[in-house]
């Protein structure tokens, strides 16, 4: 007797009939055929609700200065415009990250929380203005990456002259969407400081771990507070003359110094050099990305769409979308963040090269 795939039945009257009945007797009990919607769940490639999207620096900047008239950062608790993708339903950049631009006036605090989701701040506008994590407090400069890891009280303040505005990016969707979100006030208004400003950089920048201390956070997240632009820029410039990655020119991680590995657990962080002249090729991957121009201009095309793109602008790369780079002028430097270190674990990574190299 041979086994093979079944043979489908005669659909009769009657059978049909029953089948109807059956199905609508489910709903009663909260169930549903599989095999009704398998091919829409079951999916070839990765569908996703997020489109490629670019919200342009001139347009944002305006609107925060106006929230500013309008909103006290205590009213807020954070004075923040979120970047919400137009093809998604759910707040957020992609089904996975959650981006947005965030305002502090001279000598305005905000005050102290924590949450579950991790948060990365890169900075746009302004100097000198501070966060505080975990009592190490840093003061912040144009370009810089900060990390505020998992349950890590956090509070920022501006003892400048001017205004600073940074690059919110957090995993609050993906955090959301397994229900592990707490969030907590602090009791005061400010946390105490524990240490001196900036101890993580000098701990922890020359490439030396403490060997007595054991690692902050059982090493699952990054000990630095704030990567500071000036030394990651002069790591693009000494690699301009390399070869680099021909999907993303000179690229650099923001690293864990315990691990290696991503500066959060749920977020990987990166810095770009597109020199100048330079077309990437183009490829497309599982992980979602959120990019911010850190400097210059350039363009970038994704899913055939070209999205022109200069210094302080920010745009999506929604999962597996192809997508290439091009400078415009002279160097451009992209900062992003990205979903890999959710999908690595779990084999859900996935990378491909475009056929032809580039899209048309």
């Amino acid at each position: 007797m041979m086994i093979g795939t079944p043979s489908t039945p005669k659909v009769t009257p009657e059978l049909q009939r029953k089948r109807e009945a059956f199905y609508a007797e489910l709903p009663e009990f909260n169930m549903r055929p599989l095999w009704a919607i398998l091919k829409d769940a079951m999916t070839p490639e990765p569908t996703t609700q997020a489109v490629p999207y670019l919200w342009k620096w001139k347009d944002v900047r305006p609107r925060m200065y106006k929230a500013a008239e309008l909103v006290s950062a205590e009213e807020a608790e954070r004075r923040v415009l979120m970047l919400l993708n137009p093809g998604m339903e759910k707040p957020g950049a992609t089904s996975t990250l959650f981006a947005g631009v965030q305002m502090i006036l001279p000598h305005e605090i905000a005050r102290t929380h924590h949450h579950t989701p991790n948060a990365i701040r890169f900075v746009i506008e302004g100097s000198r203005a501070y966060t505080t994590v975990n009592g190490e407090r840093s003061l912040m400069e144009k370009g810089d990456f900060l990390t505020t890891p998992i349950w890590a009280w956090h509070d920022h303040g501006n003892d400048a002259d001017v205004p600073m505005l940074w690059l919110d990016g957090l995993d609050m969707p993906f955090v959301q969407s397994v229900d592990a979100m707490f969030f907590e006030y602090y009791p005061e208004l400010t946390q105490p400081l524990r240490r001196e400003v900036d101890d993580s950089i000098r701990r922890y920048g020359s490439n030396l771990l403490p060997a007595f201390e054991r690692p902050i956070g059982e090493g699952l997240y990054s000990p630095v507070l704030n990567y500071r632009w000036k030394d990651a820029r002069a790591s693009l410039e000494a690699a301009k003359g390399d070869q680099g990655s021909p999907y993303d020119g000179v690229i650099f991680e923001y690293t864990n110094p315990y691990t290696g590995g991503p500066s959060l657990p749920t977020m990987s962080s990166c810095l770009q050099l597109v020199r100048k002249g330079e077309h990437t090729k183009a490829h497309r991957h599982v992980s979602s990305a959120v990019y911010h121009v850190a400097e210059g201009r350039g363009y970038s095309i994704i899913r055939g769409e070209r999205f022109d793109w200069e210094e302080s602008d920010t745009f999506v790369v929604p999962a597996w979308s192809w997508h290439e780079h091009a400078s415009a002028g002279d160097d451009a430097v992209l900062y992003s963040f990205n979903d890999r270190p959710i999908l690595k674990p779990f084999g859900l990574e996935r990378e491909q090269a475009h056929p032809k190299g580039r899209q048309e």
